[in-house]
């Protein structure tokens, strides 16, 4: 997985903070997330959606590095907004956070096209690979949030 992120990065950052869009239910679990987010110098929190259609108007209007999707902000269908998102803005970075690696939404995901897929306990690091953070810096900052 993290050679896919650094080989990412390349291409779309220049030393500036990872600008990410995260579309989450407003749930106690979700705002440890937001506070990781905005505690960082590593990312800035550019937009947040707790519904699948506010997510793909608020993609548009900000146009973040990365999409952050819960799968809890579409309960009934997990994957629709990545498969719907990668339909209207191929080039979109999506990562999906699911309840485990081999659940339905992880699956689903991965078959809709998310780019990565990570429980909430992986997301810090992943996030911290992306935007480049040396392993000391991912340590210091991977709170949990979930």
């Amino acid at each position: 997985m993290l050679p896919l992120l650094q080989y990412r990065r390349r291409q779309t950052l220049s030393g500036r903070p990872l600008r990410v869009m995260l579309a989450a239910p407003r749930e106690r679990c979700c705002e440890r997330l937001d506070d990781f987010l905005l505690s960082s110098p590593l990312f800035d929190l550019v937009g947040r959606a707790d519904a699948e259609s506010r997510a793909l108007q608020l993609y548009f209007r900000v146009r973040p590095d990365v999409t952050l999707l819960d799968w809890r902000v579409a309960a009934n269908e997990p994957a629709r907004f990545i498969g719907l998102l990668r339909r209207v803005a191929p080039d979109a970075y999506i990562i999906s956070i699911v309840p485990s690696l081999d659940s339905m939404p992880a699956r689903a995901a991965s078959a809709l096209g998310a780019d990565v897929v990570v429980t909430c306990d992986m997301l810090p690091a992943a996030l911290a690979a992306l935007a480049g953070a040396t392993d000391d810096t991912a340590s210091a900052e991977s709170g949990q949030c979930a």
